[in-house]
């Protein structure tokens, strides 16, 4: 639906039909791989949430090596071939509006059948319930002492993947912005994005800033998803042997927001050093930048922790509803990728949380902004908690 709509308002400002009808399926091969993608996913495990994190984990990837690529075609790197390892590259590499290579759509349709074909046929031959991949066994009896050291164990495979994961964009990001600041010097359009995402203190620093803001509202995904971890535990029927001991529902919950809340800032913290170090061993300045961009990336936490309370919020009052929490991430990166490129009305910057946050490497800092959305956070998360404390398990 959003292709289509997109081709036909596209030839209804009375551009080509070819490159309007290019475009749509820009979107539509994407969306459609990538669903795919999650297909074959669902079928590697048992765990809902353990398929996500596969599909997105995949997704990551793919923007990554794009985002790569696509630096280095710019700078002149040796590195642009990566794009072409990516589905994300295919799709832009149609170029609607001017070759109209509808031979890249033919392979995004085709490498899409072979991942339906490839999910249907493990579908076919798991048992039903399970995934291919088998589930470990827990832990012996007596080693789990507290609901922190169950929820250490339910907890850190995702903050390994995560954490691993934000160090590499913080490397990549870092080891490209010397040669970005050439490439935004030359291309007014980028560099205006680029302030719009992270103000106008330096071309290299608005990039910086830009990409912190990009990272802190990955790290937003990873908050609501260690916090949604509550909803699998509860619907699955684990949580009532545990409360069912002398833990109690705050207990229990607190346990699980540990990572929720800390997760996101090791995550962070890894991406803010890896992306010091790289940029400041390319300038040879580590001693100056690795503090300035472990800040900036710390300074994202506040925003990533209000929507962690948010869903908090609404596991708390709407369990049913848990997996609404994800449009407050999702609005999150629209926002900022609307405002990147056009100019957007203030009320709907002020939507988001990221928005309030200082620009940072090179912008001036305040301790307003922080107060405002670290009291957001407590209030919706403690009105959350109330909310859990008093409706029925499971709910």
């Amino acid at each position: 639906m959003l292709a289509v709509l997109l081709a036909l308002g596209m030839h209804s400002q009375d551009l080509p039909l070819s490159g309007s009808v290019a475009i749509g399926i820009v979107y539509a091969g994407t969306g459609w791989l990538f669903a795919a993608v999650g297909a074959v996913a669902a079928q590697l495990t048992a765990s809902a949430g353990t398929a996500r994190g596969i599909a997105i984990g995949v997704l990551g990837g793919a923007y990554v090596l794009r985002a790569a690529g696509d630096t280095s075609a710019h700078t002149d790197g040796p590195l642009a071939w990566l794009s072409y390892l990516s589905p994300i590259g295919w799709a832009q590499r149609i170029h609607p509006y001017a070759q109209n290579r509808w031979w890249l759509a033919v392979v995004l349709l085709a490498v899409t059948v072979l991942l339906v074909g490839v999910a249907v046929s493990l579908a076919v031959r798991r048992d039903v319930g399970s995934g291919i991949l088998a589930d470990r066994l827990g832990p012996a009896d007596g080693t789990l002492g507290s609901p922190l050291g169950l929820a250490w164990r339910l907890h850190r495979g995702l903050l390994a993947a995560w954490t691993v994961g934000f160090a590499l964009l913080g490397l990549l990001f870092g080891g490209v912005a010397e040669g970005v600041g050439d490439m935004m010097r030359d291309d007014p359009s980028i560099q205006e994005m680029f302030q719009r995402m992270g103000g106008a203190a330096g071309l290299i620093d608005s990039f910086l800033a830009g990409v912190m803001t990009l990272v802190g509202l990955i790290a937003s995904a990873y908050a609501v998803q260690a916090t949604l971890r509550m909803r699998v535990e509860e619907s699955s029927g684990r949580v009532e042997p545990v409360l069912a001991t002398a833990t109690s529902r705050w207990q229990w919950a607190a346990s699980h927001l540990v990572f929720s809340l800390l997760g996101p800032a090791v995550a962070l913290l890894a991406a803010g050093v890896a992306e010091g170090l790289a940029y400041g061993a390319a300038i040879g300045d580590v001693g100056g930048q690795l503090p300035r961009l472990i800040g900036a990336a710390l300074a994202q936490l506040p925003a990533v922790w209000v929507l962690a309370a948010i869903a908090v919020a609404i596991f708390g009052f709407f369990p049913q509803a848990s997996m609404a929490s994800w449009a407050g991430p999702t609005v999150c990166i629209l926002i900022g990728l609307v405002s990147a490129g056009v100019s957007t009305a203030d009320w709907i910057l002020d939507i988001s949380p990221f928005t309030h946050l200082p620009s940072l490497p090179g912008g001036s800092v305040s301790a307003g902004p922080f107060l405002v959305l670290l009291a957001i956070a407590i209030l919706v998360g403690v009105a959350g908690l109330v909310g859990l404390r008093r409706r029925d398990l499971p709910a």
